[in-house]
């Protein structure tokens, strides 16, 4: 009864009549006594004389003696009320007056009257200006109170009435609920939710409105005009609405987009539930002198929130405090940004910077959109990255960038954001950025600096060699900070020592240029080392990462995890190390450039290889933990090379910490299989089977490209050595990853090369991965008997190797393709064998198993069978949130309802996963357009189903679907 409560009566109308005393539902009898009753109620306690309720009731076809008729009908609902009355005939509220009836019981809630008080308090507070949230709540609280069709089942004139009216009432306020979910953009089904009550209740304007507009924000100009123009012949006369609307989205006015915090889309995920994002690095507590920066910087932050994005761009040479100075700005100004604060280091000084699609993946699950819903394009991320944040205030730090094309893509659209940048660069072609060059520190400031951290008493005992110090540190922050560090360090150094050692360093490296200054104070630092830490400082600098876990480092050092902490925190304090969140160690670039300097000198190549092998065996044993947690594969799946690991790896409790942790450590895996290829002494299986985990887990497609890349490396350096087993998975890898993000005709290459590879050399495992990826590309392309080919192939060695879940895999995709070439029979058999073996290995795959029966079952002529499993694997694949699975679950849903002629439910349930599917699979957005299409045409919607169709083939075509692009221009010409 949502809002309704208390142990008195309790009166339902917004659906079936029913009644309740407490807990207690009172029989009401049959539907001419509730009739009755329902009359007595809407006169709230008034007198109804027998004449006008038996108009009520019976209308023109009243019984023979209808006095008798109502006094039957009242005599049996005081005998349904007497639970409530007992024997006191003062309490029974149906009660004769002169020639009629009244029903009166004080303190009686009827749900009609709170769905009324609900809607006109949700009426004030838009008047009033109420925030669209709040007054969307009332709206939804009131809806809650519905249960169906109001009266449903009452007959009359009178139960007629209400319900015409109650409905009205719905549909109206329904209508402002869908413009505020319009106007704050948060809702990925709304064009879903408004095309199926516009199709229910057709020729309403502000249906109509609402809808164009809902598909306009989602991207679907085309399909936004048409439903204008298929719905202009029902509009009202006079109605201008819809025209108007129609002018606004051909100019393509900015004010149709949301109002509030996201677009309606994977931002909007991150609207209902938004955390302030806080990633801003700790500040220094001893920060010192650059008050005019500071002031100037401030001040340029503080006009946020005028016309356009404010951005400051600090640039200057490395070590100078760039970092540092913004750091510093950007937490004395958080509080002017409330929605929290971003930052990145772009690592523009590296040999291979990250790309801003990688940035902008990291910000957009920071910002609450779920890994599947990211888009593999980096212009469609950066819209969305856009999109997440308008409306809102939030700060943006990009350190250490390379170039104005690195820092483009992450900038925010909204003006009450801002962006500070770093670089060692003027970025010129930054438009519209404040540039402000960062150069040394003062001489007063500098040795102010180092007396924050030596302390007052040394620095007045010994002033002339502190000079001398800062100096010869070239005035940059950073060498000061490290000397420094080393003095605190040590109460036993003198300055007057520190000044010679580095007076010596300069000597030695015959410094000329600030960078070189900078490695002095880095040598000097180094060589008062202990042996342990020095070799902590050098072969954490191995792999070519940001940073690394504390796991990773201590296998690499081959040291326990909590003698490496010791080891790595003493770093951090003496500024050799940095430490950007907890339990994760990393250089300033310029530092890790003097540890990979020492590592080539001191550590031989048998060193360098002993700790790479370390830590690959540790990253891969890990990886198959992640896998196990979050896949439940067949063991045979875990190893495709038959790999052992001697390191057991790193536990791994669940599925949402294997992705976190492969998410984590993409990096660090990435590079620990650079640092393999570049070492002929390390075999070459482990690496690429790490890949092969990374593309298992990381089913996301912000890694797909990344993951294809160190295969396509692999490759090449497995093909100059020789080395087949890697080779072939090396390819596999590739091609699946290129499968994923719909690269066909590139994947299939890949895969062919690896069935070359295996069919010479005998790998198994890996030809029948391969096998059933080109069986999915040649299905993709209509080619099913080819596609059933490989699949029962791959099917045949799953089964020999004993791997029960692929083999399932293998035979779902065996049994679609064997249906479509006619061989209905076998192809059932081999789908429910698939749905039986994948029942037993874990929820995704039993999921997978009924989407592939529900497939087939279709194509055998079982609509209603294959109905029923296609939306219980829908509604599987949303708990689990395997979105792709979920659009391709629903668009088979949506195509059984179309081809049985019940066009409503078809466009109710392509809507509902077609958001899905637009930020996961083109393939499958071409194919939900399509079926929209179809049914919109059924519906009598030809504008609107023309649009769907066009979109449908623009999709195949840009994919080089021939088959699917030759159906589509079939139905647009007809």
């Amino acid at each position: 009864m949502g809002d309704m409560g208390g142990s008195g009566l309790r009166f339902g109308l917004l659906g079936p009549l029913r009644a309740w005393y407490g807990e207690l539902e009172l029989e009401l009898g049959r539907p001419q006594q509730r009739a009755v009753l329902a009359v007595l109620l809407a006169a709230a306690g008034r007198t109804v004389s027998v004449p006008v309720l038996v108009e009520g009731v019976w209308g023109g076809a009243a019984p023979a003696d209808p006095r008798k008729a109502v006094q039957l009908a009242v005599s049996r609902l005081r005998t349904a009320f007497r639970p409530y009355a007992g024997d006191d005939p003062d309490r029974m509220p149906l009660v004769r007056v002169g020639d009629g009836y009244a029903f009166r019981a004080p303190g009686s809630e009827v749900d009609a009257a709170a769905w009324e008080a609900l809607v006109a308090e949700a009426e004030r507070l838009r008047e009033a200006g109420a925030p669209p949230r709040e007054v969307r709540e009332v709206l939804r609280r009131a809806h809650r109170l519905w249960v169906g069709e109001a009266l449903a089942g009452l007959p009359g004139p009178h139960a007629e009435a209400v319900r015409t009216r109650l409905t009205e009432q719905r549909v109206s306020a329904k209508e402002t609920e869908l413009e505020l979910d319009a106007d704050l953009g948060d809702r990925t089904d709304l064009t879903a939710a408004i095309a199926a009550l516009a199709l229910e209740h057709p020729g309403r304007p502000r249906l109509t409105t609402v809808l164009m507009r809902a598909l306009y924000q989602a991207g679907r100009k085309a399909e936004a005009l048409a439903v204008y123009e298929d719905a202009r012949a029902s509009l009202p006369p006079g109605e201008d609405a819809p025209a108007e609307l129609q002018l606004r989205i051909l100019r393509e006015d900015a004010a149709l987009l949301p109002a509030g915090a996201a677009q309606a889309g994977p931002a909007a995920d991150a609207a209902d539930t938004w955390r302030a994002p806080d990633q801003l690095p700790s500040g220094l507590p001893d920060f010192t002198g650059r008050t005019e920066e500071v002031e100037a910087l401030t001040d340029r932050l503080a006009g946020a929130g005028g016309r356009a994005v404010v951005v400051s761009a600090l640039d200057g040479m490395g070590g100078v405090g760039k970092t540092t100075l913004a750091v510093h700005v950007a937490r004395r100004t958080r509080d002017r940004f409330p929605d929290g604060q971003l930052f990145a280091d772009l690592r523009g000084a590296d040999r291979t910077p990250p790309d801003p699609g990688t940035v902008l993946a990291g910000f957009l699950r920071d910002l609450g959109v779920a890994p599947g819903e990211i888009p593999p394009d980096t212009g469609e991320r950066s819209a969305l990255y856009r999109s997440a944040l308008a409306g809102r205030r939030v700060l943006v730090v990009l350190d250490n960038a390379a170039t104005p094309g690195h820092v483009e893509p992450l900038l925010p659209g909204s003006p009450g954001c801002a962006v500070l940048v770093t670089s060692r660069h003027r970025l010129t072609g930054l438009a519209g950025a404040h540039q402000l060059r960062l150069d040394t520190l003062p001489p007063g400031q500098a040795l102010e600096l180092l007396t924050r951290i030596v302390g007052a008493d040394r620095v007045a005992a010994e002033p002339g060699a502190a000079e001398e110090v800062v100096r010869a540190c070239g005035l940059l922050p950073l060498a000061v900070r490290i000397v420094a560090s080393r003095l605190a360090a040590d109460p036993a150094l003198t300055l007057a020592t520190l000044a010679e050692g580095l007076r010596r360093e300069h000597r030695l490296a015959e410094l000329s240029d600030g960078e070189r200054t900078v490695e002095a104070s880095f040598a000097l630092s180094y060589h008062r080392l202990d042996v342990e830490l020095a070799r902590a400082f050098r072969l954490l600098a191995l792999p070519d990462a940001p940073d690394i876990p504390l796991p990773c480092a201590a296998v690499l050092l081959d040291r326990t995890e909590a003698e490496t902490d010791e080891l790595l925190e003493t770093l951090v304090d003496l500024n050799l190390l940095q430490s950007p969140r907890f339990g994760r160690y990393g250089y300033h670039d310029l530092v890790r450039a003097y540890a990979r300097g020492r590592l080539a000198a001191e550590d031989g190549p048998a060193e360098r290889t002993a700790a790479t092998g370390r830590l690959l065996d540790f990253c891969l044993a890990t990886a198959r933990n992640a896998d196990v947690a979050a896949r439940k594969p067949d063991p045979v799946e875990l190893s495709l090379l038959d790999v052992p690991v001697p390191h057991p790896g790193r536990p791994v409790a669940d599925g949402t910490e294997a992705v976190r942790w492969m998410r984590e450590q993409a990096e660090v895996h990435a590079a620990v299989i650079a640092l393999s290829c570049a070492d002929p002494a390390l075999p070459l299986d482990r690496a690429v089977e790490l890949a092969d985990r990374m593309g298992a887990v990381l089913a996301e497609r912000t890694q797909t490209t990344v993951i294809a890349d160190l295969a396509e490396r692999l490759a090449g350096e497995a093909e100059a050595r020789g080395d087949h087993g890697p080779l072939a998975l090396a390819r596999y890898v590739r091609g699946s990853m290129l499968w994923h993000v719909n690269r066909y005709a590139e994947s299939v290459e890949e895969i062919r090369r690896a069935v070359e590879v295996c069919t010479t050399t005998g790998t198994d495992r890996v030809l029948a991965k391969a096998l059933l990826t080109l069986g999915g590309n040649a299905r993709v392309h209509g080619r099913y008997a080819e596609a059933a080919e490989h699949a029962g192939r791959a099917a045949g060695l799953f089964h020999r190797l004993g791997a029960g879940r692929s083999e399932g895999s293998a035979l779902g995709e065996f049994a679609f393709s064997c249906a479509q070439t006619g061989r209905l029979d076998e192809a059932r058999e081999a789908a429910e064998r698939s749905a039986r073996l994948m029942r037993d290995s874990g929820p995704v795959s039993a999921a997978i198993g009924r989407y592939y029966l529900a497939r087939v079952l279709r194509l055998c002529g079982d609509p209603e069978a294959a109905l029923d499993h296609a939306v219980g694997a829908r509604d599987e694949f949303t708990a689990l949130q395997v979105t792709v699975f979920a659009a391709a679950s629903g668009d088979l849903a949506a195509r059984v309802h179309a081809e049985a002629g019940r066009w409503l439910l078809a466009v109710d349930a392509a809507e509902a996963v077609l958001p899905l599917a637009r930020r996961t699979s083109p393939a499958l957005e071409g194919a939900l357009l399509r079926t929209l299409g179809t049914a919109l045409t059924g519906l009598g919607r030809p504008s609107q189903a023309r649009a769907c169709l066009t979109d449908s083939l623009e999709v195949y075509e840009r994919l080089g679907l021939t088959e699917e692009s030759a159906q589509v221009r079939a139905l647009l010409a007809r």
